[in-house]
């Protein structure tokens, strides 16, 4: 799936939640509960790297919550582009892949999965 086609699944989930829980999707909201899911995330991490607090959680629950937390921030990451109309494959491309005529066969090594 596209970035873009992702971004409209998650805008429509998106606007669920605001009519569900009442809470106006404003600019500043998608930003801000962008930072709110990357210090989850960073909370995850510590978690999964053992450094921080036990909660009694087993490994399984630990890495479920680092993956949600990935999964949050990327879907958080899709709104807040959408709304300011930041093509993000065009801005990845320009910013990123600008460099590929850079790569050397041992930097791909073991990245891309046989086809």
């Amino acid at each position: 799936m596209e970035l873009r086609a992702l971004g409209d699944e998650v805008e429509i989930i998106s606007r669920v939640y605001e009519r569900r829980f009442g809470v106006p999707r404003t600019d500043d909201w998608l930003v801000l509960k962008l930072h709110e899911e990357v210090g989850e995330l960073t909370q995850a991490y510590l978690a999964r790297s053992g450094r921080s607090r036990d909660r009694g959680e087993g490994a399984g629950e630990v890495d479920a919550a680092f993956r949600a937390e990935l999964a949050d921030v990327l879907a958080q990451l899709l709104l807040v582009a959408r709304r300011f109309d930041v093509d993000l494959e065009a801005e990845l491309e320009s910013k990123w892949f600008r460099w590929r005529h850079l790569v050397e066969p041992e930097d791909e090594a073991g990245v891309r999965a046989p086809r």
